[in-house]
């Protein structure tokens, strides 16, 4: 859940949408692109949906391994200030550069022509492997199988919240660097078994939540109601 803590180098999926955005489609493609980061003004519900739904699983998974034997945490004020510290700077490391190119590249393309909920599992696919330095690196950061459950019930969600929001980058920004913030700092004083424990957990509640949002928003566009789904920002 940190960045700091392996080789891996998040700025990867961004650049390359720059990158290609850019040899695609010239100035139009690019600023079609980087414009998805100025739409923050949606409805202040999915703020909310953005953080709350992260803390909840996270702090839920601490229960778990609470009650499998870890000890409970021992918070200060300070905690807080950690708290935010950590999200501000995931935002940028992590959440600006990933999501650039996942959600605000690829997913919007992989949807021409194929279900939302195709596309999503298919850029977890991808995002996926994208981890593998932080396997190898640290084995014990991310149990793979729980972990890959995470990724893509966690894909499905960020389509679903971009989407929604009509291709606000801001949103799904907040909520991938959320869960990495939260996850970070709830588990930082869990080890060995109720750690697993506590993966496994968070990978079951964000399943029970992605089944819920398919069945409530529908895999064609996840999105409810007759709103659609933004198109490729290609020009």
């Amino acid at each position: 859940m940190n960045p700091a803590s392996s080789p891996l180098v998040p700025f990867g999926p961004g650049l390359a949408a720059v990158l290609v955005a850019f040899l695609a489609g010239g100035r139009a493609g690019l600023s079609g692109l980087l414009r998805q980061l100025g739409r923050w003004r949606v409805n202040p519900a999915w703020y909310g949906v953005a953080l709350g739904v992260p803390f909840a699983v996270t702090a839920l998974a601490l229960g778990a391994a609470v009650a499998a034997g870890a000890p409970v945490p021992a918070w200060e004020p300070s905690d807080v200030l950690q708290i935010a510290g950590s999200l501000a700077v995931t935002i940028v490391i992590v959440g600006i550069f990933e999501e650039l190119g996942w959600r605000g590249f690829l997913l919007p393309r992989l949807q021409r022509g194929r279900s939302a909920l195709a596309a999503a599992l298919i850029v977890g696919l991808v995002w996926l492997p994208w981890h593998l330095p932080e396997f190898v690196s640290d084995p014990g950061q991310r149990p793979l199988a729980p972990f890959a459950i995470y990724v893509f019930a966690q894909s499905v969600l960020l389509a679903w919240l971009y989407n929604s929001t009509q291709g606000s980058l801001p949103i799904v920004i907040l909520f991938h660097a959320a869960f990495n913030s939260f996850a970070q700092v709830f588990l930082s004083g869990v080890e060995a078994s109720q750690y697993l424990v506590a993966w496994w957990a968070m990978a079951g509640l964000i399943t029970v939540l992605t089944l819920a949002v398919v069945g409530y928003a529908g895999s064609h566009n996840l999105v409810r109601g007759r709103q659609s789904r933004p198109a490729a920002a290609s020009r």
